[in-house]
């Protein structure tokens, strides 16, 4: 069977640092799309939208990461290039976040809570699912056949 396009693409998807350049760029795509529309007058924004964005894609590169953790070989080496790979991101969107609205991290409010939470449910949804791909990978070694008829043969032999 040939691999199609789609299949090579989701292969090279499951890279975190992969995934953080499409958000990166994502988030380019859209800070350009929120300040020409400004520009044009279209709409008028806060000065803090480019934080708003930055956190957004920050919540959706960690739910992303996250489920793409269960299909890792080696998750050791897949949680390493995860965690540098959203501290890496994290840092660069803030500071085109900075750039773009010329509000500082502190100065942003609220959204600085955001990204310290954000980094919280990062790390929270990557134990979750390791600790689901651990339940399951122990499950699928374990032999299931009959464990009621096994119990009752124990209890026969004593």
């Amino acid at each position: 069977m040939q691999k199609t396009n789609i299949d090579t693409f989701f292969e090279k998807a499951k890279d975190p640092v992969i995934q953080a350049l499409l958000v990166f760029g994502c988030v380019v795509f859209f800070m350009a799309l929120a300040k020409l529309t400004t520009l044009i007058g279209a709409t008028e924004f806060k000065d803090y939208f480019p934080w708003i964005i930055s956190a957004s894609f920050l919540l959706f590169f960690s739910v992303l990461n996250s489920l793409f953790s269960l299909s890792s070989d080696d998750i050791n080496k897949y949680w390493i290039r995860s965690i540098i790979s959203y501290l890496g991101l994290a840092i660069v969107l803030s500071a085109l976040s900075y750039l773009a609205s010329s509000v500082a991290f502190n100065d942003a409010g609220t959204i600085r809570w955001i990204f310290y939470v954000l980094t919280f449910v990062y790390l929270v949804f990557l134990s979750i699912l390791n600790f689901m791909k651990k339940i399951v990978s122990f499950a699928e070694r374990e032999e299931w056949s009959a464990p009621k008829k096994r119990k009752s043969e124990k209890k026969k032999r004593r």
